[in-house]
C-alpha cells in the first residue's frame, strides 16, 4: 500500500500541512525541530496507534489547539482519517464509516526503524522481545491477540503474588494458563529467528564483506527445537523448580515474558566480542530481513517510516544501506543534513523540507 496524498492539521508542531507524496523514496529535511520525526510519526501513528517518541496521546494534539487531524489518501482510493480530541479520545474513518486500529494495520501497514534500534543488539533482553513481538504481530494473524491474553494473564498473577494471604489454586490455575499461553508463544519466536536466520548470513555479509555467520537464537537452547507440549513441560518443570524465588520477589520469573535473545557471530555471542560497527550492521540486517520475510508473507511491502538513521552510521554502512533498501516500498527518510550516503541513490525520489510548520518540494 502506498499514500497518495497526506493532510496534518495541528499535528505536534504541524498545524497546516498538505502533501502528495512519492510513491518511492521522500528524503526529508529541516533543522532540528523543525518537525521531520513528526511528520514521519504521524504516517506510523495512524497504522499502529503508537507514537515514535512514545509520548502521551495528547500530547500529540498541537498545544495551541483541542484536536489533531490526519488525513489519508491512498493509492488504492480508500481516505482515512485519524481524530483526535482532548478528554475524546481517538475517532477513526475509513471512507466515511467509523473503523478499528486493527483495520488501519492491514490497510496502512508501516514499520519504522529509528536510532534507538540501532542499540538493540547490545541493550538489555527486553528491547530484543519487544523487536521479535513487533515481527510477528505483523507476519502472524494471530500473535498480537495471543501475547496481549499471556500479558493479562501475568498481569493477574503477579497481583497475585503481592498479596498477603495467597490462594494456592487460583495461582496453579493462572500459572498453567500461562504454561500453555507461554508455549505457544515460544513455538511461534522459534519458528520466526529460524525463517529470520535464512536471510541473516547473507544480508550481513553484504555490509560487512565477510562470509561469517551471523544468527539471532534463544539463548536457551532447549526452547529452539522442541515441539509446543515439550516446551510446554519444560516451563512446567522450570516453574516449579522457581517457584519459592516467585513468592519471595512478589513477581513472575517464568516464562516468555522473560526470554533472552542474543545474536551469534560465528557462534560468539556479539554483545560481548562484537564492535560496535558489527553490533549496528546486525540490526540493519535484522531489519532488511524482516522486509524479506514479510514480502514472502503478503506479496508486498509495508510503508517504511526511517527516522534519522543515517546519523548513527559511518558513511559506508550509510551507503549500503542506501544501496540495500528494497525498490518497491514507499518509503519516508528523515535526516538533518544531506549525508553524502545520498549520492549512492538511484531512480525516482523526492526531496521535502520542512521548516516552520509547513513543507515544500525541493
Amino acid at each position: 500500500m502506498k499514500i497518495d496524498k497526506l493532510k496534518l492539521t495541528n499535528y505536534r508542531n504541524l498545524e497546516d500541512l498538505e502533501v502528495e507524496p512519492n510513491s518511492r523514496l521522500n528524503l526529508i529535511f529541516g533543522p532540528n525541530g523543525s518537525g521531520k520525526t513528526n511528520f514521519c510519526e504521524a504516517i506510523h501513528f495512524v497504522s499502529t496507534g503508537d507514537n515514535i517518541k512514545g509520548s502521551r496521546q495528547r500530547e500529540l494534539i498541537n498545544w495551541r489547539s483541542e484536536y489533531a487531524l490526519v488525513r489519508l489518501g491512498l493509492k488504492n482510493d480508500d481516505q482515512v482519517v485519524v481524530y483526535l480530541k482532548e478528554g475524546e479520545g481517538k475517532e477513526i474513518k475509513i471512507n466515511s464509516k467509523s473503523g478499528r486500529q486493527s483495520e488501519l494495520r492491514s490497510l496502512v501497514p508501516t514499520h519504522a526503524f529509528v536510532p534507538e534500534d540501532l542499540y538493540i543488539s547490545k541493550g538489555p533482553p527486553r528491547r530484543r522481545r519487544s523487536l521479535l513481538n513487533s515481527h510477528l504481530s505483523q507476519l502472524s494473524d494471530g500473535y498480537g491477540h495471543l501475547l496481549s491474553e499471556y500479558n493479562a494473564e501475568l498481569k493477574k498473577k503477579n497481583t497475585l503474588l503481592k498479596k498477603d494471604e495467597i490462594n494456592e489454586d487460583f495461582l496453579e490455575v493462572l500459572s498453567d494458563r500461562l504454561v500453555e499461553l507461554g508455549a505457544r508463544i515460544t513455538v511461534e519466536r522459534a519458528d520466526y529467528l529460524r525463517d529470520l536466520n535464512q536471510y541473516l548470513p547473507e544480508i550481513y555479509g553484504r555490509f560487512a564483506g565477510t562470509e561469517q555467520e551471523l544468527n539471532l537464537s534463544y539463548s536457551e537452547d532447549g526452547l529452539v527445537e522442541g515441539s509446543e507440549e515439550e516446551i510446554a513441560e519444560l516451563l512446567s518443570d522450570k516453574l516449579e523448580r522457581n517457584r519459592k524465588k516467585e513468592l519471595e520477589r512478589e513477581t513472575s520469573v517464568v516464562g516468555p515474558h522473560r526470554d533472552k535473545f542474543e545474536y551469534l557471530l560465528d557462534g560468539k555471542n556479539l554483545r560481548t566480542f562484537g564492535s560496535q560497527g558489527e553490533l549496528r550492521t546486525a540490526v540493519i540486517a535484522t531489519y532488511l530481513a524482516y522486509l524479506e520475510l514479510y514480502e514472502k508473507r503478503f506479496d508486498e511491502l509495508p510503508i517504511l517510516v526511517l527516522d534519522d538513521i543515517l546519523s548513527e552510521l559511518d558513511r559506508d554502512r550509510g551507503e549500503a544501506f542506501l544501496e540495500n533498501l528494497p525498490e518497491e516500498p514507499q518509503v519516508f527518510m528523515t535526516t538533518a543534513t544531506r549525508s553524502p550516503s545520498f549520492r549512492k541513490l538511484s531512480g525516482e525520489f523526492t526531496v521535502l523540507k520542512i521548516a516552520e510548520g509547513g513543507i515544500e518540494r525541493q
